[in-house]
């Protein structure tokens, strides 16, 4: 140690109460930009460091502008007592090295304020004032002057960094974490916890180790781990919708029980209540009554418990509900249990309600098989359902009456039918366009390329079956089979066989009209406008949004 002249100390001293004295009372200053004085703290015996923090004009000075101009740095301490400075730097136990003044080690007279400059031989530039606060232990590893607090979430993951030591090169094993004093808990930082529980709280204690001209020093930090807990939503855990088999006379205790979280919740309201039975608190004569609220620990968790005590069941406990109701804040949740006398279990009562239930579905589903025709058709005129909309067809059916090229097989009454009853009910009556060959084809056009471009416009093919077409072994007609290809190999038109008359065997029937008999069946001829038959066949027609009719259907 040396002692300054007078006149030089009072200048630094004064330059730097002056910087102070701007940057607290919020004024700029065109030497430095405004540092924060700064305390360490240290224990005593251990390795303290202080930085020195120097400015040239509004930018810090770095390692090569202190070279390039051929500055030197001086540590002073404050003598407050006597008014003077003490320039700092014996190279031994208080040794300067750019740009920290280190402490090996630090003792309880160190405690002091301390201030760096930078000087040339010309200019001289005082860096802000710091203070070194050493500690002495009284007990344990630490001095709660020297803690830091951190704060970590129950049930949440946390990390602790070792404070300040960003400054220290270190191996990590040279780190060490206790926890109160006592406890080694990990080598190296950060110390991770994956899920905080109320025992990881305490004061962890991070200890590195330095060692210094052969000697080792240590670091000490102290941070105070405080846990708060997470908002927690209470659950209820038991009873849901219980089915209870009991004994008549016997004792039953039945625990209402509410995960609360991670503390004591006194504002979680439980109890239990009934429509039949008023619950009161247990007394001697009470035959049913709540018992007193309690709180259990299970995993670091609260659970909230109030039981239901039968203290002797009757039949009139029997075949009730019992509700456990929890309340908190705006929340409501309720459990219930339902008391079922042991081996007169409600079992065959459900067996019996399931079979009626499987008997009213079977009748539904009979009815519906039954009537899906009308069903079907009312719902279209309910809905106004369009199925022929965008198709870009222009027929809604082609109507096909099996015949030879050369003799009409075919009845008076057949032709009729055909010609004239089919159109006049499902056009006029219903609203569909049909497409008749015979009517709608002009005399002359080549027949094979207009049966395929007008069944092309079709949504259906309606083909009439006639007994003397089965009965006669001609050939089929092209029109037959182009029909049949469009049915069954392309898919693009679905088929309607009508049966005028009846048939007996239809083997001689060419084998893909008996596939698509097979599949399909056939919709038989049924005299009177208002007839089954015409409801079918108009439930196998396209349905069509604003259709045409009158009358019952």
């Amino acid at each position: 140690m040396m002692v300054m002249m007078p006149w030089m100390i009072f200048l630094l001293f004064a330059t730097a109460e002056m910087r102070n004295k701007h940057i607290s009372e919020g004024y700029e200053t065109n030497i430095c930009p405004p540092f924060q004085s700064t305390t360490v703290f240290a224990n005593v015996g251990e390795h303290a460091r202080l930085r020195c923090q120097l400015c040239n004009g509004s930018s810090p000075i770095n390692m090569s502008d202190r070279q390039t101009h051929g500055f030197t740095i001086s540590w002073f301490k404050g003598n407050f007592k006597s008014g003077l400075m003490e320039l700092l730097d014996n190279g031994n136990r208080i040794a300067a090295q750019w740009p920290f003044l280190g402490f090996w080690p630090a003792f309880v007279n160190d405690t002091g304020r301390y201030f760096c400059s930078l000087f040339n031989g010309t200019h001289n530039i005082p860096g802000p004032n710091v203070s070194l606060n050493v500690i002495p232990i009284s007990e344990g590893c630490y001095s709660e002057e020297l803690e830091y607090t951190r704060n970590g979430y129950i049930g949440l993951s946390g990390r602790l960094d070792c404070p300040h030591m960003e400054e220290y090169e270190y191996n990590t094993k040279d780190l060490k974490w206790y926890k109160n004093c006592q406890e080694e808990v990990a080598t190296g930082s950060p110390l991770d916890f994956h899920s905080l529980g109320e025992e990881n709280a305490g004061h962890y204690t991070c200890v590195l180790s330095i060692e210094h001209f052969g000697r080792r020093y240590n670091v000490t930090r102290t941070l105070e781990l405080k846990l708060n807990e997470v908002y927690f939503e209470p659950k209820l855990i038991y009873p849901d919708q219980e089915h209870i088999e009991v004994t008549l006379g016997e004792k039953r205790v039945i625990n209402c029980t509410v995960l609360a979280g991670h503390k004591s919740k006194q504002d979680v309201m439980l109890t239990w209540k009934s429509q039949q039975f008023k619950i009161t608190s247990c007394k001697p004569e009470a035959p049913v009554c709540k018992g007193r609220r309690r709180e259990t620990i299970k995993n670091n968790r609260v659970y909230v418990e109030i039981p239901l005590v039968f203290t002797k069941v009757k039949e009139e406990h029997l075949n009730h509900h019992f509700n456990c109701i929890l309340r908190r804040s705006e929340i409501t949740l309720t459990g219930s249990i339902f008391l079922q006398e042991k081996g007169k279990s409600a079992a065959p009562h459900s067996v019996g309600l399931l079979f009626f239930a499987i008997v009213v579905l079977f009748i539904l589903a009979c009815v519906c098989a039954y009537f899906k025709v009308q069903i079907a058709l009312c719902f279209r005129d309910l809905t106004g359902r369009d199925e022929t909309r965008g198709d870009n067809k222009e027929y809604d059916a082609y109507v096909l009456l099996l015949k030879n090229d050369d003799t009409l097989l075919n009845t008076h009454e057949e032709q009729k039918f055909a010609f004239k009853s089919l159109p006049e009910t499902l056009e006029e009556k219903f609203g569909y366009r049909l497409c008749i060959f015979e009517r709608d084809v002009a005399p002359g056009v080549a027949s094979a390329e207009s049966i395929l471009l007008y069944i092309n416009k079709c949504r259906r093919l309606i083909i009439i079956l006639s007994k003397e077409y089965v009965d006669d072994h001609f050939s089929s007609t092209y029109e037959l089979m182009t029909g049949l290809h469009q049915v069954l190999v392309e898919g693009k038109i679905k088929p309607i066989l009508l049966q005028f008359k009846p048939i007996n065997n239809t083997k001689s029937l060419p084998e893909s009209l008996q596939l698509v008999l097979k599949s399909k069946g056939t919709v038989k001829w049924e005299e009177g406008k208002n007839s089954y038959f015409w409801k079918k066949l108009r439930y196998l027609m396209p349905a069509k949004g604003h259709q045409v009719h009158s009358g019952n259907q």
